[in-house]
């Protein structure tokens, strides 16, 4: 059993439980939190590739379904407003085609799609009861993106045509959010969470190694990535 799994279970397990007094007052809290989602992005990329290709010009972005943990610190304010810190790192597929109009060849390139994430959040609670409330999360933040393994195949083929290099770019992010809350105990709550992420932008390494040995590429740039999330939270109050 995964973990999302394991917390999801815990999540529906709690709301069936009896109401437990909320714990509202101000004090530092922390948490776990898995999630599970999908991404998606766009190009704008005209000019991929080897120069002499005559510029590799990218379509068919997709993204595979998204998995990712992380965890959070923060501060409860008063019993509505609290503020915490969160790291998030995210993981899924990618894939790409790329044609090349000068000598109309085309190749479909594949890899993996990371992100590690830090946000400044700040949140709103809403009770329903004693022990359960809804909540309205925002944060922004800096996210370090990452495209690895990125192996370009020849169309129609899937003959194996170059390792494309590795590269990290670094950006702002954003996140909104919401989440259904129940506390099992006045200091120990756990979550059923929603979210949407701004990711920003993706993109290779400037090199290819393969068929034409170490040749200098422009980059393949995916960029206007958003992620949709749904998560689950274990939090304690200290």
């Amino acid at each position: 059993m995964t973990p999302f799994n394991t917390l999801l279970i815990l999540v529906i397990t709690a709301a069936a439980l009896p109401a437990t007094a909320a714990a509202q007052a101000p004090g530092f809290f922390a948490g776990l939190d898995v999630s599970g989602g999908i991404a998606r992005g766009s190009s704008s990329t005209q000019d991929g590739g080897a120069a002499f290709a005559g510029g590799g010009v990218v379509e068919n972005v997709k993204f595979g379904n998204t998995t990712g943990i992380g965890g959070h610190v923060g501060y409860q304010i008063d019993p509505a407003v609290s503020a915490f810190i969160s790291y998030q790192y995210t993981r899924g597929d990618i894939d790409w085609d790329a044609h090349f109009p000068r000598f109309g060849v085309a190749s479909s390139f594949s890899g993996d799609a990371t992100s590690h994430t830090i946000l400044a959040n700040i949140a709103y609670d809403w009770p329903l009861s004693e022990a359960t409330t809804i909540r309205a999360t925002a944060g922004l933040g800096v996210t370090f993106n990452t495209l690895s393994g990125v192996t370009e195949r020849e169309k129609p083929s899937s003959a194996f045509a170059s390792n494309v290099a590795d590269h990290t770019e670094a950006g702002p992010t954003g996140q909104l959010g919401a989440a259904i809350q129940h506390y099992i105990t006045p200091n120990a709550m756990l979550s059923l969470n929603v979210s949407a992420a701004y990711v920003g932008a993706f993109r290779t390494g400037d090199t290819r190694e393969g068929n034409l040995g170490v040749t200098q590429i422009t980059p393949y740039e995916i960029r206007d990535t958003w992620r949709m999330n749904l998560g689950a939270s274990v939090r304690m109050r200290f």
